[in-house]
């Protein structure tokens, strides 16, 4: 179940010992201009650095109850594709104190080290964050950003892939699908649903994609849980928000909504360090 907690949202399928999380809003930041306020996490859009950087140590401490801050966070440059990069807390930084090495983007991070925060920014697309025990009882986690090219190349069954690579079990990974656009909102094109059959099939597509009054609309949670499903991760493990980025522009950003003017959100997952976790 998701629930409001502080400035952030959270979902009770991902509390486990030392893990914190969290799914920012727009709400609780400090950006001013109308397009971004109040919280944008995204460098280069209307905030000057130096506001982005702040909004990125509010939510980190939020997301970690003060424990962190947001020298811990890692982004990278979201290419829409299926690439999780593992990291460890020497990696915490890269894209916010200091350019990222990896030129080329990531669209997840996964880890099983406490001290850093994985990051990843939405603005409509689907952010989902895993949490898991192995059997000594310690946690790995991981943090995703699946936009459409992203769901439909399997970026969440890859998350799976790399926490059981790391000794989780798949009985014991659950995950958190935060808020995004819905099938309400997402009109697309035919093109679309030509690279969706080309990716998974034309029963994929077929599922997932509705014409409603002539026009096409996608239902990324959906596709989603297919592909979780497919990966050995039953719905009875897997939150889902019910809110549709599009149709609450007073809580969150939109890229659909406002024609690329606005900022990002954030969804957020870490391993404390035993001595914090206190």
């Amino acid at each position: 179940m998701f629930y409001q907690s502080g400035i952030l949202l959270r979902s009770s399928a991902l509390e486990l010992p030392r893990a914190a999380h969290g799914f920012s809003t727009r709400l609780g930041g400090v950006s001013a201009d109308p397009a971004t306020r109040e919280m944008n996490l995204a460098f280069g859009r209307e905030d000057p650095d130096p506001v982005v950087y702040e909004n990125i140590g509010i939510f980190a401490r939020a997301v970690t109850d003060g424990r962190y801050g947001g020298e811990r966070v890692i982004c990278a440059p979201q290419i829409h594709s299926d690439k999780i990069r593992y990291v460890t807390p020497a990696d915490a930084g890269d894209g916010v104190t200091r350019r990222s090495p990896d030129d080329e983007g990531f669209d997840g991070f996964v880890t099983d080290r406490p001290g850093v925060i994985l990051t990843v920014r939405i603005a409509d697309c689907v952010p989902i964050l895993f949490a898991g025990l192995r059997e000594d009882g310690s946690p790995a986690v991981a943090a995703t950003h699946a936009g459409w090219r992203g769901t439909v190349a399997g970026i969440a069954a890859r998350a799976v892939e790399k926490l059981t690579a790391l000794g989780v079990p798949k009985s014991g990974i659950a995950a958190a699908i935060g808020p995004h656009i819905g099938s309400c909102c997402f009109e697309v094109k035919e093109d679309f649903r030509s690279a969706v059959r080309a990716a998974r099939g034309a029963g994929f597509a077929s599922r997932h994609i509705k014409d409603r009054g002539g026009s096409l609309y996608a239902d990324l949670t959906g596709m989603n849980l297919e592909i979780l499903a497919e990966a050995g991760i039953g719905a009875e493990r897997i939150d889902v928000a019910a809110d549709c980025t599009a149709c609450r522009p007073d809580l969150f950003h939109s890229h659909r909504k406002t024609g690329g003017r606005r900022g990002a959100m954030g969804a957020a997952v870490a391993i404390l360090d035993e001595e914090t976790a206190l």
